[in-house]
């Protein structure tokens, strides 16, 4: 026997309201995607077009056409992400245990420090002066160390451990546990929601940020995927300007593709572990 459920009007109302807004979060996608795959006649006719008129891979060809810089570039962005990603990871998950710590020393000074460089930073020439006299210029751990820890990453992750029963702690200090081992051995693995959702908070930040590249690194060989997709890109855009067009080029098209070569392992990545990652979301947002 099936009981139909009603819906009342609060409900439908509800309902409406979130697929509007599923709706307005996949259009920008999907233009995208149209345009990016469209050709410059079916673009230049009706450039707002969210119906696909036409099909051409052609400025995915031409954003391939230096395969060599690509995967380099790619392959670079992938050690940043990972690297950094490890790294703050790390760091985070040490900083976050310290602080679940009611009986830390300075606790809740420290945690109002933390807050404050949410909201006041120490400004963008100290900031370059700091990384050029460590001697980070022009290497990899100017784009990983910086920013190595978030202070909003810091917070979720320390409500999350704050959230967990502190009689598994006290069972494991009873079986000789240190602190490293109780954070490793037993908070850890049964931390992996905070984990997953903190974990691609900083891998997005990393895989999609190019304004440190810019800053501090003056090798091509170095520039991740991002830096060299603005750059092909601009080149593009001052070529059209001056006047020299490139057999073929489309240059909205050429951007969207860029844009969605750049998407492309964020949007194979967050399924794989979006089981994890409201629950860790919801789990860290637990206030004390």
């Amino acid at each position: 026997m099936f009981i139909q459920k009603r819906f009342s009007l609060a409900d439908t109302i509800i309902y409406l309201i979130l697929g509007l807004s599923a709706i307005l979060i996949v259009l920008p996608l999907w233009r995208l995607l149209v345009i990016s795959f469209s050709t410059q006649e079916v673009y230049m006719t009706d450039p707002y077009h969210l119906i696909p008129k036409s099909f051409s891979i052609t400025e995915y060809k031409r954003a391939l056409s230096s395969i060599g810089g690509i995967v380099k570039a790619l392959l670079r962005s992938v050690e940043i992400t990972a690297l950094g990603t490890s790294i703050s990871m790390i760091l985070t998950s040490f900083g976050a245990y310290a602080l679940s710590k009611r009986d830390l020393p300075g606790r809740a000074i420290i945690f109002r420090l933390i807050v404050f460089t949410m909201f006041f930073g120490g400004g963008l020439v100290p900031f370059y002066v700091l990384v050029k006299n460590l001697h980070l210029i022009d290497t990899i751990w100017a784009l990983v160390l910086p920013t190595a820890i978030s202070s909003y990453n810091l917070i979720i992750m320390k409500n999350y451990f704050a959230s967990l029963p502190p009689s598994l702690e006290e069972a494991a200090k009873i079986d000789g546990y240190n602190d490293i081992q109780i954070l490793f051995k037993i908070i850890i693995p049964i931390s992996k929601p905070v984990f997953a959702a903190v974990s691609l908070f900083y891998g997005v930040a990393l895989w999609n940020d190019y304004f440190l590249a810019i800053l501090f690194i003056n090798s091509n060989d170095m520039f991740p995927l991002q830096v060299l997709l603005r750059q092909m890109i601009i080149q593009d855009l001052v070529t059209a300007e001056v006047g020299v067009t490139t057999t073929g080029s489309n240059i909205e098209q050429f951007k969207m593709a860029c844009i969605f070569i750049g998407m492309i392992p964020v949007l194979i990545i967050y399924p794989i572990i979006q089981k994890y990652f409201t629950k860790g979301i919801m789990m860290g947002a637990v206030k004390e």
